[in-house]
């Protein structure tokens, strides 16, 4: 049942505790929301309802979210002790190639969520892609880091979203 499920890397969740993960903004929870339609393998008539309603989840509170995962990412790439695969790839480039990956999408996402109230998860794939190969220095996302908090701040500020989701539509 379930516990074979997550050993395979799935987790499952009420619709509940799914809903609350994306009033919230959970980052990967709204990635799901937003997974391009040529990547989902099956759909009931209450998935495609909630993915046309998707929108409904994003709100400015999101920039919070995103802005302490990408905050984690930045913190493990510099200081986590690697191990197995991990530690292949930090003695291949002097850094988590995956955290710095991480960082910069959370930023990149978060960044269309606050200025378009939308999500396009292949955007930026050639810069992740990039960022995976190691063509970034660790001082380069760190810069990207820094620059775009910034700049996300005052995005924030701007951003006409709603300031937290309407729980009562979200609910109907």
């Amino acid at each position: 049942g379930r516990k074979k499920l997550q050993d395979r890397g799935m987790k499952v969740f009420s619709i509940v505790k799914f809903f609350q993960l994306c009033m919230e903004c959970n980052p990967n929870m709204i990635d799901s929301l937003f997974v391009p339609q040529n990547c989902i393998i099956h759909s009931t008539a209450i998935g495609q309802l909630v993915r046309k309603n998707r929108k409904l989840f994003l709100h400015k509170g999101a920039w919070f979210k995103f802005k302490g995962y990408s905050y984690s990412m930045v913190h493990k790439m510099q200081t986590k002790n690697p191990q197995g695969k991990r530690k292949e790839i930090v003695d291949k480039f002097g850094f988590d190639s995956k955290f710095a990956y991480h960082t910069v999408r959370l930023l990149n996402e978060i960044e269309q969520i606050l200025l378009e109230g939308d999500l396009d998860l292949q955007r930026n794939n050639e810069q992740l892609k990039s960022i995976r190969r190691g063509e970034w220095t660790v001082e380069q996302i760190i810069e990207y880091f820094n620059t775009k908090e910034k700049s996300l701040e005052e995005l924030y500020i701007k951003s006409t979203l709603p300031n937290y989701p309407d729980e009562q539509i979200i609910k109907n």
